[in-house]
């Protein structure tokens, strides 16, 4: 499948979120829910909330299970302790990806939340460690918070090297870091009003400019619906469909888990002199 543009998604989101936030607060809206045009317009808005952000949350869960499923394979090379019979580094990225998806999804969470804590395992830079713990602690979140919380609290993941979602993982794709950075940056600080400023899908700048139309909204839209990259991208993400996980048990309790006598370069060269 086309992977997807997590910039325009994220872009998507926050200023789905946006619009929520105007219409809760009355500031900024002018929605008139006895009004027939604008009480159908509610409606097609919040159906199409109520579809694009589960699909976003389901499909940054798959990513989730599936990059703590391929960084765990560094264990054997990169860490102090590894899972007996799990995969090696000597298997690239795309070969966990593929095989990964036997297993059940949680053992993968759970053992990545055991393998990449610190105060358990040492890590060589830039592998494991607690930026991943904290990724896979955020992926065990999901259907415990709202997946609007989830996905607000994911697309500020960072892992040792980069921004969350370089990894691609046959789901998303990451074209401009400095770009996706600086929209993080600004949502946070910025008023809802400015997010239904920047380009949208096709669907989406639809009901932005029947919301300007029929007065809801303050300012006027200027998404393009024209905008191939962003529409794209909605509209693979409307069409997502989630991973089958399988149910094969992943065990990472502390009896199938090896400690490496000798790990790092310094405890490598003792073990030799000695």
């Amino acid at each position: 499948m086309k992977l997807l543009n997590i910039y325009c998604l994220v872009q998507e989101f926050y200023a789905i979120e946006a619009i929520s936030a105007l219409l809760s607060s009355n500031q900024g809206s002018h929605l008139e829910p006895m009004r027939h045009s604008h009480s159908r317009w509610f409606r097609d808005f919040c159906d199409f909330r109520d579809t694009y952000i589960p699909k976003f949350a389901s499909a940054i869960y798959d990513y989730t299970v599936l990059v703590v499923a391929a960084e765990l394979r560094h264990c054997r090379s990169q860490a102090s302790q590894y899972i007996q019979d799990y995969y090696s580094s000597d298997q690239s990225r795309n070969d966990v990806y593929r095989d990964c998806t036997v297993y059940n999804k949680s053992d993968i969470l759970k053992a990545g939340l055991r393998m990449f804590d610190t105060e358990r395992v040492t890590w060589s830079s830039s592998f494991g460690g607690e930026k991943w713990k904290q990724i896979a602690k955020a992926g065990l979140l999901k259907g415990k918070v709202s997946d609007i919380i989830f996905v607000d609290h994911c697309v500020d993941l960072s892992h040792n090297c980069s921004i969350y979602f370089d990894k691609k993982a046959g789901i998303f794709f990451l074209e401009n870091l400095t770009q996706y950075k600086e929209l993080l940056d600004l949502k946070q600080v910025c008023e809802p009003q400015v997010l239904l400023r920047t380009r949208q899908g096709a669907q989406f700048n639809r009901l932005l400019f029947r919301a300007n139309t029929l007065h809801i909204l303050e300012g006027k839209a200027e998404g393009d619906p024209h905008l191939t990259d962003y529409s794209e991208a909605e509209t693979l993400l409307l069409d997502y469909r989630p991973v089958v996980w399988g149910n094969k048990r992943l065990d990472y309790s502390e009896s199938n888990i090896i400690t490496q006598q000798y790990f790092g370069s310094r405890d490598r060269e003792y073990a030799r002199a000695a």
